[in-house]
């Protein structure tokens, strides 16, 4: 019996060597499972934590591009309208400068139409400019005549005179040629009077 007790227990044993040995295979394999449990849970809380920071990061760019495009939006929004009103602008002065070419070509017919006449006119001054001098040479050539004439005619009265005088019997007194030359001379001042400057 005492043989059969050590096998017993030996047999124990070696089942307890062998529960313990599988117990220690098992609390190893349990171990590492837990270790590759919480090395999976340390993982899966990595890659929840960066796939939360990439979602945050996902979350602002997209808030950045929202905010860009909306900005782009109000920028185009306003370069649009100031491109209209430069269109505008530039429509504006193009009508603005067909306008006054038609009013510098209008002037400058008008210029040339005015220079015309002007230029007529001066022709016409010019031509009454001559014709007057023309005249008034004749007129100082007829003045000069009748001067001469009208000198002629004095002095053949005042021999007339004196001729006629003396032949009535007369005798010519010194008062009577005074005057007779004050007569002469009055007649001379007015003849010298008429005469053209």
């Amino acid at each position: 019996m005492r043989t059969f007790s050590k096998l017993c227990l030996a047999s124990v044993l070696l089942c307890s060597t062998a529960v313990m040995a599988a117990d220690d295979k098992a609390a190893k394999a349990l171990q590492r499972a837990q270790q590759k449990t919480q090395s999976l849970e340390q993982e899966k809380n990595r890659l929840t934590a960066e796939k939360t920071q990439i979602q945050d990061d996902l979350k602002k760019a997209q808030d950045d591009a929202s905010r860009v495009k909306s900005s782009s939006a109000a920028k185009l929004g306003s370069l649009q309208k100031e491109m209209a009103a430069l269109q505008d602008e530039k429509q504006r002065l193009a009508e603005e400068l067909v306008q006054l070419k038609a009013q510098a070509a209008e002037q400058q017919l008008k210029a040339a139409a005015q220079a015309r006449v002007q230029q007529s006119n001066l022709q016409v001054s010019q031509d009454n400019l001559l014709a007057k001098s023309k005249q008034l040479v004749q007129c100082d050539n007829n003045n000069q005549s009748l001067y001469q004439i009208n000198t002629d005619l004095l002095s053949r009265y005042e021999q007339a005179y004196k001729s006629a005088y003396l032949l009535r019997g007369g005798l010519l007194t010194q008062l009577g040629i005074v005057k007779l030359e004050n007569e002469t001379s009055q007649e001379r001042d007015k003849l010298q009077d008429l005469r053209l400057k």
